[in-house]
Parts: C-alpha cells; structure tokens; sequence
C-alpha cells in the first residue's frame, strides 16, 4: 500500500493537470478558430504585423468600461517604441468630448450624430467645422456634411454612402463650393464569410479614423471586405492617384468573430493600420 502510494499521488495530479490542461486550451486566445468570444462583443484592439518578417509594426487600443464607453484610445509604433496618439474622452450627457476643442454628439439611438472640429487640430484658435451624420431608416450611415460653426447653412463638403443589400458599396466625397469630386471608393465583399460587428469602412475617413471603430456610426456591413479601391482627384474631377487594399485570410471564431485578416498592398487612411496581418482583439459585455 505504502509503495503504491507515490504512484496513485502522480496519477491523480497527472489527471488533474490533464484536465486543467484541456480546459485551458478550450478558452485559449491563442486556439484560432477554437475560440468563443462572446455574445455581445466589439473590437477594443487591432495589431499589425509585417507579414514577411513577423515583426510588429503597431497597434490601436481602446480601453472600454463596464459601462461599454470607451476611457482611452492609445496608438503605438512598436518600430519606435513610441505612441503616436493617445486621448482619453470625458462623457458629459450626450456629448463626448476628445479633447477640449473637439467634440462627438449621440442620438437616443447612441449613434454619432455630430462632430465639432477644428481645421487644425493643433491650433485651438482654428478655424471650426461641424460635421452632420444623417442615416438611413433601415439604421445604416447614409452621409456626412462638412461645414464652419460660422456659416452652417451653407456646407463645403458632403459625403455620401451608397449600399448594395447591406453592405457598403461606393462612396463619393464632393466639394460642395465648386461642384468636383475630391474623393470616391469601391468596395467588394466575400459572399460567404459573414463577420459579427467588424469593421467600420469608411473610406473618406481620414482626419479621425483613431475613433471610427470604437463609436457607434450605424449599422456594420453583413460581409467581409475582400477589396477596397480609394481614388482621389484633383481640381476639374482629374485623377490623382489612388489606393488599392485586398483582404485575405481571415482567421474567424467559432462563432464568427474575426480573429486575424491579412490586409495586402497600400495603407488606406480610414483604417488605423499599416498593411500586414491585422488581428483583433473584443470587448465583450
């Protein structure tokens, strides 16, 4: 009895260790597709990784409470091991406030409904804009109009959304003083990968993309991107340049939240993110 002893203590924390094993591999982040996140989840985190070296090029990371607002918005070089932007937001009612100067509105819907900027966020004796989001009845962002708090009557660029089914499809941004298209975008989807609460693209977005995937902007495009097509024009409607992104291999969730995506070719200024391997990480309520 004695010399079996030893060998029954061994089994037991052999057995014990085993199962412990099991079910920490069964709630492992690091499982791929295995991986629950959860009913009632949103993005808090996007890393970026070079796909040929491996190495980290940068993330953007919200911090969200238990409330579901969001406490601070950090990006981070990890080539510089530095941080390129950091905010935290101040919730006073209906207004969240980014900074002193600037400012986000929600409706009852807790959508944005307004944005109060300045021209130049570095100078607050700026000259200030107000941006109005107006949406659909089905709940998707369907524009946005630029215009000076001085003159709010009179809008100087106005954006507009174009959906097929429920996705974002085209999108045009106009200058509205003179008539000529600044910017337009085309956007393709994969038919059979439908995500749970992705992200947002809006590919005008360039002075606040830090925020764009931490608020609420509407209802989210039923599939995933494939292939986003920017163009961008000069004075007379004359083409410029423009930016061409592929989406591919996207690592999912058992229940259908995007883990990874591997973003190829050019940045694209409405995602916080340097092309490469984008993975997310959720917030979950």
């Amino acid at each position: 009895m004695n010399k079996m002893r030893p060998l029954l203590i061994v089994a037991i924390v052999f057995s014990l260790f085993s199962c412990e094993k099991e079910n920490s591999l069964e709630n492992s982040q690091n499982v791929g597709n295995e991986l629950i996140v959860g009913v009632d989840c949103r993005i808090r985190k996007m890393v970026y990784t070079d796909t040929a070296t491996k190495a980290g090029l940068g993330s953007l990371d919200a911090a969200i409470n238990s409330l579901d607002r969001v406490t601070k918005i950090t990006r981070f070089d990890s080539l510089s091991n530095t941080i390129e932007f950091i905010t935290a937001p101040i919730y006073s009612n209906d207004t969240v406030f980014i900074n002193p100067d600037e400012y986000f509105v929600v409706d009852v819907n807790k959508r944005i409904s307004k944005l109060h900027g300045l021209i130049d966020p570095t100078d607050p004796f700026s000259l200030q804009f107000d941006v109005l989001y107006a949406y659909s009845v089905s709940g998707y962002l369907g524009s946005k109009t630029y215009a000076l708090t001085t003159d709010p009557l009179n809008p100087y660029k106005r954006v507009d959304y174009v959906y097929t089914g429920n996705n974002l499809t085209h999108m045009t941004a106009t200058d509205l003083t003179n008539g000529d298209l600044n910017v337009d975008a085309d956007i393709d989807y994969y038919n059979q990968i439908i995500p749970r609460r992705f992200l947002y693209i809006f590919p005008d977005e360039k002075e606040y993309p830090y925020f764009s995937q931490f608020y609420n902007y509407g209802l989210k495009n039923y599939n995933a991107i494939k292939k986003m097509t920017v163009r961008y024009y000069d004075p007379g409607n004359v083409l410029r340049d423009s930016t061409v992104s592929n989406f591919s291999n996207y690592i999912m969730s058992r229940d259908t939240y995007v883990l990874s995506v591997q973003m190829e070719g050019a940045d694209q200024q409405s995602i916080p993110a340097l092309a490469g391997k984008l993975s997310f990480s959720y917030h979950c309520r």
